[in-house]
């Protein structure tokens, strides 16, 4: 029972476990894509979607006889993010993302943007936000009068969506728009558009309230002097790295 106590106690401690279906998505196109409006709508039309993740890269190592190790050489945000929409009856959702895709290059001319204009604003990628939500509980009063029996308190606790984590998702664009299917056989359903966006990177929202930013931590707190270079690099000292740099000559 023990462990059942304090596996509820973590429980408690957090306020419960994330929940897939509480998020919330922010898209922010290029200049002259959409109105506040449609970008708004387009988020709250998001049906699903992806959260990116980050991949260090790594090579092996091997010095002497000693066993192999993976030592990290550099990192990348791989993948794409792959979202669905919910579709109106004017499509409206889809022209959007269509323009979308029509800064970046022109299906009746042909031609290709440049990434970025003379002024140095990108022509085609925008930026994105993904929140995961928690739940808070808050107690609304409401006061009823009934003419039998005069005023009457009553108390109503629920719970209201926060963001308590998030993403911001920078130089974003639609690069596959997939095709819509239609059939008789789906009357009763609801149609979806389903959406790959490419990306550049993405940084953690530390203040999930105001919109901050973390671009990555204080380098200057992780003593990057010759000797933890040395150790980081799996010698123990500046000697045995510069013998062994030797006899790679």
């Amino acid at each position: 029972m023990g462990a059942i106590n304090d596996f509820q106690g973590q429980l408690k401690k957090a306020q419960g476990l994330a929940r897939p279906a509480r998020y919330q998505v922010f898209l922010t196109p290029p200049a002259g894509v959409g109105t506040n409006a449609m970008h708004e709508t387009v988020g709250l039309f998001c049906e699903s979607i992806s959260m990116p993740g980050h991949d260090l890269q790594t090579t092996t190592v091997k010095h002497g006889t000693e066993i192999e190790r993976e030592m990290v050489t550099g990192h990348a945000y791989e993948g794409t993010i792959t979202a669905t929409f919910y579709l109106d009856q004017e499509l409206d959702v889809k022209s959007y993302l269509d323009a979308w895709q029509e800064a970046a290059v022109s299906t009746t001319r042909n031609t290709v943007s440049y990434y970025k204009n003379a002024q140095g604003q990108h022509n085609y990628v925008g930026s994105m936000q993904i929140y995961q939500l928690g739940s808070t509980s808050s107690t609304q009063t409401r006061f009823q009068f009934n003419s039998d029996t005069g005023f009457s308190l009553n108390k109503r606790t629920h719970s209201e969506a926060e963001k308590v984590y998030g993403v911001y998702i920078e130089e974003v664009f639609p690069e596959t728009i997939s095709p819509i299917e239609y059939a008789y056989a789906m009357v009763d359903e609801v149609q979806l558009l389903a959406v790959e966006f490419q990306y550049r990177r993405w940084y953690e929202i530390t203040d999930t309230i105001n919109g901050d930013i973390a671009t990555g931590r204080d380098e200057s707190s992780f003593g990057f002097d010759a000797a933890s270079i040395v150790q980081g690099l799996g010698f123990e000292s500046t000697a045995a790295l510069k013998d062994y740099l030797r006899g790679q000559i």
